[in-house]
């Protein structure tokens, strides 16, 4: 989308919404030249137009301006357990988003910015990343990289409770672009090992060069209290006037619990609350869809079994046959993060049962409840 003779983004992009509601689940929407080059101009994996759009467990995958959100103010994004891979301007444009519990995976050693909005003066909240991970290949403390950049009109952009296992400039934000923002700050961000970051350095003035060559300056609002933060609820920011609620559209069914029959000839489970059906996965292919709760097997075969919520995303599977966490991680897949079942995000996978976010050499996203 960036170059001489480049398409238009509502074009150039590899996935262009254009309608409201709707839902992307278990996907990969990469741009092949930004991942595979790592370098620019600009490429587009995603183009969001629409209101009222979720990914669930979707992983964006490019380099430069990896997603472009909403250019009608108030339209509103749900970004839950994503992978979004990009180094400059890789999340921008407007709209109401929430980011939530979701790997930004830094692919340019330094120099580069993870968002660059353009919000308008009417824009409520802007965007919000809750629960993060900042993160990079290699050594991530060696990857730096700013918060954001303006891009033009008033910019607004909160991160809450990240963890940065890169390295964020003492100042944060970079300083100049096209617009001023109204409100950059982060709270509660951490190091990789958990420790509070120092946010008294945050950049709060910035400027923009006119065509008369002058600059302008403006000053924003750099931190949040406690009080504030609590505000950035999904709720809060998403429900608009028509009470949205996409956080109950994101609910997983529970993973089924399956066990071997009669000598390993049958495989069965109780039935899942909420499960539209099952999806039998055999040696690594989907085999089966069935509302049964019980299944035929084959002798030596390898079988998973997850539950597909009313959205058809799925839970959690189940491999009846599973040990551990070793036993839950293919050769090629990398561990990006392990959760408990209550949702804290863990260092190290912990005695009992582990929420494990995985990513394979493709870039495909999985998660695997697993018993330590």
């Amino acid at each position: 989308c960036g170059g001489d003779n480049a398409y238009h983004v509502s074009e150039g992009a590899s996935v262009v919404v254009r309608s409201n509601d709707c839902y992307f689940d278990n996907l990969t929407l990469e741009n092949s030249y930004g991942h595979d080059k790592q370098a620019g101009p600009q490429a587009l994996a995603l183009n969001t137009m629409g209101d009222r759009t979720v990914f669930k467990n979707v992983a964006m995958l490019s380099y430069q301006d990896t997603w472009i959100t909403p250019s009608t103010s108030n339209y509103r994004v749900y970004a839950k357990d994503c992978f979004i891979e990009g180094a400059v301007d890789f999340i921008y444009n407007s709209g109401n988003i929430y980011i939530d519990n979701t790997t930004l995976y830094i692919n340019r050693k330094s120099g580069g910015y993870i968002v660059a909005p353009s919000h308008g003066a009417d824009v409520e909240w802007g965007y919000v990343f809750m629960n993060c991970r900042i993160t990079a290949p290699g050594v991530p403390a060696e990857t730096d990289v700013w918060l954001g950049r303006p891009w033009h009109n008033s910019p607004k952009t909160v991160f809450i409770n990240t963890i940065a296992e890169v390295t964020i400039p003492a100042k944060g934000w970079y300083p100049t672009m096209g617009g001023l923002p109204v409100l950059w700050a982060d709270y509660n961000t951490m190091d990789a090992n958990g420790n509070p970051l120092d946010l008294s350095q945050r950049e709060d003035t910035y400027y923009y060069t006119n065509n008369d060559g002058e600059k302008v300056y403006g000053t924003a609002k750099n931190y949040l209290t406690a009080e504030e933060a609590a505000q950035y609820t999904v709720k809060n920011v998403l429900s608009g006037k028509d009470n949205w609620q996409p956080n109950i559209l994101t609910e997983s069914c529970a993973a089924p619990v399956a066990t071997w029959n009669d000598e390993k000839s049958t495989l069965s489970w109780e039935a899942v609350p909420y499960a539209i059906c099952y999806v039998i996965v055999k040696n690594g292919a989907e085999v089966e869809f069935t509302t049964e709760t019980r299944i035929a097997a084959e002798a030596g075969a390898t079988y998973m079994v997850y539950a597909a919520n009313e959205q058809g995303g799925l839970s959690a599977g189940c491999n009846p046959d599973a040990q551990g966490i070793e036993n839950a991680v293919a050769a090629d897949a990398q561990v990006i993060a392990v959760y408990s079942v209550d949702g804290v995000l863990l260092k190290n996978p912990q005695q009992g049962i582990n929420i494990v976010k995985l990513m394979d050499a493709k870039g495909h996203i999985t998660t695997r409840k697993v018993v330590k």
